[in-house]
């Protein structure tokens, strides 16, 4: 490739997907040519039924293929964690695409910091028919290290990338990883969360990837989008209490908030009802009162300001 860049940093591309075969070719293409050198790139299919296995297959050993059956976001991850060996890890929803200089300013990064176990970035996004929103770049990259706040119960930022701007380093994901399975979606929220709980990390002032948004990914429209963030949340706190448990006040505020939308949300739901009861059951009964008097607290804050509150 003409202009690469050549490092002593090996770099993965994983790419997660899921039938998203209409779009799986550009995230490929954009995987195989960024400008930095050695990259590998691993493709993981989460048990699709359209064209998805064939278009992986036609790229050969210009890529590592993972298949595996159906098992959500999370478990996609893993197995993209467990067969890839870079020391740096960029992860790609097979629905998005990256630019190529993504892997290069990544590895700038983190080497100009070796302190730092991540790199978040913004994105674009463009629509089916076209129309696109692009982010305007920052003054200049921030460093942030949140770690005492996140003790302490509180996570303030960084902003909030979505998949295609999450940058971390092996170590850093070995202390995360495996993910726990049952976090079928949006398993990136966990990343985030632990990534700045655990490692101060930067975030670069320009966006470094494209979010397609079509009918398939609207989570934000979806009409049961308070219960399932509300699922998604409670799982990810038992998670992180369970395997952080040095975290426990920063699991107990993710807690409170998702109950607080799953009572909300007014439907029942076996998986929020039980992961709930799980883990008011493992928390000390200190806690308690603190626990659902934050809830009682995001639910109200909620019902006088529904458009900012949560």
């Amino acid at each position: 490739m003409e202009n690469a860049a050549t490092g002593s940093v090996g770099v993965t591309i994983l790419i997660n997907n899921y039938n998203y075969a209409r779009f799986l070719p550009a995230a490929i293409d954009s995987a195989l040519s960024q400008t930095y050198h050695p990259l590998e790139v691993v493709v993981v299919d989460d048990g699709s039924t359209d064209e998805s296995p064939d278009i992986i297959h036609g790229y050969g050993d210009r890529i590592r293929s993972v298949f595996k059956p159906n098992g959500g976001q999370a478990s996609a991850f893993n197995a993209g964690f467990a067969a890839s060996s870079g020391q740096v890890i960029c992860l790609l929803d097979a629905d998005d695409f990256f630019v190529p200089e993504k892997a290069e300013r990544a590895v700038s990064a983190l080497l100009a910091h070796p302190e730092v176990g991540w790199v978040f970035h913004p994105v674009h996004r463009k629509s089916e028919d076209g129309r696109g929103e692009r982010v305007p770049p920052l003054p200049k990259p921030l460093f942030i290290d949140i770690r005492d706040l996140a003790l302490r119960g509180k996570l303030p930022g960084p902003p909030g990338p979505v998949t295609s701007g999450i940058i971390m380093s092996r170590d850093l994901m070995a202390r995360i990883f495996p993910l726990a399975e049952a976090i079928r979606i949006t398993a990136d929220n966990y990343l985030i969360f632990l990534a700045a709980a655990l490692s101060p990390g930067i975030y670069l002032d320009e966006a470094l990837a494209v979010q397609r948004i079509h009918g398939a990914n609207l989570y934000t429209l979806r009409p049961d989008r308070l219960l399932t963030e509300a699922r998604i949340h409670l799982l990810i706190a038992a998670e992180m209490r369970r395997r952080h448990p040095e975290l426990r006040r920063l699991s107990n505020h993710i807690f409170s908030k998702a109950l607080a939308h799953y009572h909300e949300a007014a439907a029942a739901d076996e998986t929020c009802r039980s992961t709930a009861r799980r883990y008011v059951l493992d928390a000390n009964p200190m806690e308690w009162p603190d626990l659902f008097l934050r809830a009682a607290y995001h639910r109200i804050g909620r019902c006088l300001h529904p458009r900012t509150a949560g």
